[in-house]
């Protein structure tokens, strides 16, 4: 693409001496008005760069193999496959490990075409990039022994773990502003902290906590609170780069596809789900009817 450009800065030079080759040159660097689309990248190269988490069990993590596994990552596999068929020829997908905490720049760089993990919108982040509609909801909760509290309330001046670059930390600080909010690199460092006494708690989704505890010793000494509404609730998409409406349409659509029954509780959808998150899955949480209305009143205006 650079090319190209060179020639014509050569011939507007010429013709317009306030213009520079610079300034026309700027317009080819990543991230402009003149980046490439993803869906003429992913043509030309024949890549699809997916993000994930590789510590958000069961949406995304590393499974005994070392592989990139879940529920969000069966997500991005329906997407290449809708890729391949829009192409007809192969498309190869790269599974991209990300944190929450580079996952945004990552797609705004164009390191990445999207990123799906356990990402929540808001309008401060819909500055830098674009999300899709939401394919899960869960609410925020704090996991912490139950010998260290029971409500809210015990919580004063407890250390309370948060994953650096979630929408955690902001809910805490409202909803349970006497906690201490210790920064977390991933839920992974975040949980062995836990398990050791270093830190009293550790807030995400409920999902996430109680997968992370399934297996552990701790099991049965924990509590998530609050036990009855949650501290908020999260609508869960995936991350896409912004000022590219068609491969957020792409994706949308793929999604509406999915999505089509889930207030029925059929559908690929449902499948996917029961996978991870079914009697048979990594940890058994049935979907909720508020949630699956949630998603179908999402694709409604789509259809």
């Amino acid at each position: 693409m650079r090319e190209p450009l060179k020639q014509i800065a050569m011939i507007l030079r010429g013709c317009l001496p306030w213009v520079t080759a610079a300034v026309l040159l700027a317009f080819a660097a990543p991230g402009t008005a003149w980046a490439e689309h993803v869906l003429d990248r992913i043509n030309n190269t024949g890549v699809f760069n997916a993000g994930t988490r590789t510590d958000a069990l069961p949406f995304a993590y590393r499974d005994k193999k070392g592989q990139l596994v879940g529920f969000s990552v069966d997500l991005l596999r329906e997407i290449h496959k809708r890729l391949k068929q829009r192409f007809n020829r192969p498309i190869e997908m790269k599974l991209v490990p990300t944190t929450a905490s580079d996952r945004m720049e990552m797609v705004a760089n164009a390191a990445i075409d999207i990123q799906c993990g356990i990402a929540t919108p808001t309008w401060e982040r819909e500055v830098p990039v674009d999300f899709s509609i939401p394919f899960f909801g869960n609410g925020t909760r704090i996991m912490t022994l139950r010998d260290t509290a029971m409500r809210l309330e015990d919580l004063r001046g407890k250390r309370i773990g948060v994953a650096v670059g979630t929408t955690t930390a902001g809910i805490l600080t409202e909803q349970v502003p006497d906690a201490v909010i210790v920064d977390v690199p991933d839920m992974d460092v975040g949980f062995a902290l836990f398990e050791r006494g270093e830190i009293d708690g550790l807030s995400n989704i409920g999902i996430v906590l109680r997968a992370k505890v399934e297996k552990s010793p701790l099991k049965s000494k924990v509590v998530l609170l609050p036990r009855t509404e949650a501290l908020s609730y999260e609508s869960m998409a995936c991350i896409l780069p912004q000022n590219d409406s068609e491969w957020r349409d792409f994706v949308n659509h793929a999604f509406v596809e999915l999505l089509d029954g889930v207030d029925e509780f059929r559908g690929p959808y449902i499948e996917i789900y029961e996978r991870w998150l079914g009697p048979r899955g990594v940890i058994y949480f049935p979907l909720d009817y508020a949630v699956a209305q949630r998603l179908a009143a999402a694709i409604i205006w789509l259809k």
